[in-house]
């Protein structure tokens, strides 16, 4: 029977797995990223499942060890997860997945999905890949500031809408260009400091 790895943190997620792919594949569940990581080292698989969302960050770093990995690069990978909606696809795609599917999971097309990649794998096309792209706003007395981190990109305008109208047009022209990778901020947190003067 096919060895697949399915990575997730919760105990209700993983009891289901385990009966969607009852008797079709051999399931070891290991509850974390690092976990994978390490049972990746001593085993292989002909097939990784894996959650989006972890307590310690997200699968793309999972994703990325597998494909630079010698033993594992070829092995089909399939995340799943709850939000799972065009921008997180495009972000699995890009790092390396075949296919990414939302949960609740439809159970028949799902096995079926789960035999196509231990047979057949293939990598899910993207006709018009999405972006996700976290950017910060605020209102000073010069204007309304608009700064994308990961370009290191800053616009000014008079209104939120006037910012959010030139940081669109700035992001679709960076787009642009050869080599430029939007979409790799996730888990944002804003900080406030507080100083006396």
């Amino acid at each position: 029977m096919n060895e697949v790895l399915y990575v997730e943190d919760s105990t209700t997620s993983q009891v289901l797995m385990k009966k969607y792919l009852e008797g079709i594949v051999s399931l070891t569940l290991v509850p974390s990223l690092d976990g994978a990581i390490q049972l990746l080292r001593e085993h292989r698989f002909k097939l990784m499942i894996t959650d989006y969302h972890f307590p310690e960050g997200n699968s793309l770093q999972l994703i990325q060890y597998v494909r630079s990995s010698p033993v594992h690069h070829q092995m089909p990978v399939i995340v799943i997860s709850s939000s799972m909606d065009g921008p997180m696809l495009t972000r699995v795609l890009r790092a390396g997945a075949n296919d990414g599917q939302a949960k609740p999971l439809r159970i028949v097309e799902f096995r079926a999905l789960v035999m196509q990649m231990l047979t057949a794998p293939y990598v899910r096309s993207i006709e018009h890949p999405v972006i996700d792209v976290t950017c910060f706003q605020w209102r000073t007395s010069l204007g309304v500031h608009e700064f994308c981190p990961e370009l290191n990109l800053m616009v000014t305008g008079t209104t939120r809408e006037d910012a959010d109208d030139r940081m669109r047009a700035a992001l679709q022209q960076e787009c642009g260009h050869e080599g430029v990778m939007l979409g790799s901020i996730s888990d944002e947190l804003i900080v406030r400091h507080m100083i006396h003067s």
